[in-house]
């Protein structure tokens, strides 16, 4: 076997390789995925299209999930946002955008969540953060659910037992062809 040579055999190292990006809210909200195709949706039992009661749906469902399965409450509420998974995400550490740390991607679900589903929420919104489902909240779910990739860095990096992300990315992509 011949040497390497590691003038022309190796890559190139280019830069820092622990510089991360410069943070910038929203960097990533324009790079959306591929959006299937209405006869797509229908083939799978989903609707082509949104539903005309598609917010009523998407509470109603995260409702039922509360309900029905405990883990769910507890996983949303247990989050301290300390952010030691922040650094263990290739997706932030890629893009920069504070919306794509896994904390970030838990809120989305846990803000709507709390509006509709606490005390809190529905008396004091602005105090814990819960906001109404709205177009643009389904659209950021879209946008940062389909950008995680399940590789469930973040689960090792969680203080709070190794809380799985997973469960709540799979909850959340569930609940968009409902809505």
């Amino acid at each position: 076997m011949a040497p390497l040579d590691t003038k022309n055999d190796a890559p190139k190292f280019m830069g820092d390789p622990l510089k991360v990006p410069v943070i910038e809210c929203g960097a990533s909200l324009d790079t959306n995925t591929f959006k299937a195709y209405p006869e797509h949706n229908e083939a799978l039992g989903f609707p082509g299209e949104l539903i005309d009661n598609w917010q009523e749906v998407a509470i109603a469902k995260i409702g039922e999930l509360a309900k029905k399965n405990r883990a769910f409450q507890v996983y949303l509420d247990a989050c301290v946002k300390c952010g030691a998974c922040t650094d263990k995400c290739h997706y932030f550490l890629g893009t920069g955008d504070p919306k794509n740390m896994p904390v970030a991607r838990q809120d989305l679900l846990r803000s709507v969540y709390r509006r509709y589903y606490t005390f809190a929420g529905k008396y004091f919104p602005w105090l814990v953060g819960a906001r109404d489902l709205t177009k643009e909240v389904l659209d950021e779910w879209y946008t940062y659910y389909h950008q995680c990739s399940q590789c469930r860095r973040c689960s090792v990096a969680c203080p709070m037992a190794s809380i799985p992300q997973r469960f709540r990315w799979r909850r959340g992509k569930f609940l968009i062809p409902l809505a």
